[in-house]
This record gives structure tokens, sequence and C-alpha cells, in this order.
């Protein structure tokens, strides 16, 4: 059973993880917290989708809001 436990890479890690904090210090980035929250934004915005071309709704709307947020930023399109 623990072979089959250890065979997943996120075990695989933490099984590293003492081995690595004593080696580099603290072990930031090891978390999967923040992936699994973003998974929330995803199927909310499924939720409001027509659900035939769901990837392509996903991309559109996130791409939209990366653009907002360039600009918002000051961010320009424009080669001075």
């Amino acid at each position: 059973m623990t072979d089959r436990l250890c065979s997943k890479p996120k075990l695989h890690i933490l099984h590293h993880l003492p081995d690595n904090i004593k080696r580099f210090g603290c072990a930031l980035h090891f978390e999967s917290e923040k992936g699994e929250q973003f998974n929330k934004f995803i199927q909310e915005h499924l939720f409001h989708t027509n659900r035939h071309s769901t990837s392509c709704d996903v991309a559109c709307k996130f791409g939209k809001q990366i653009a907002l947020q360039h600009v918002i930023d000051n961010g320009s399109c424009l080669n001075e």
C-alpha cells in the first residue's frame, strides 16, 4: 500500500521536504492551495457559459482580465 501512495508526485515531494528544508531553508512554493483556489474561479465562470467551447470561454475570460490589468497598471502595447 505504501508503494502505491508514494507513487503520487505530491506525496513524493513531501517525502523529501524535511531534507530540503535543512538544505535550502524555508519551504516556499510548496503549497497547492493557490492552484486549488484558482479552480473555484474557473468553475464559477463555467457555470455562466453554454458549455459548448469551455476551454475557449475560459481562455478569453482570463485573457480579457489580464489585458485589463495591464492597462490599469499603465501598460502599453505601443513600441516606442
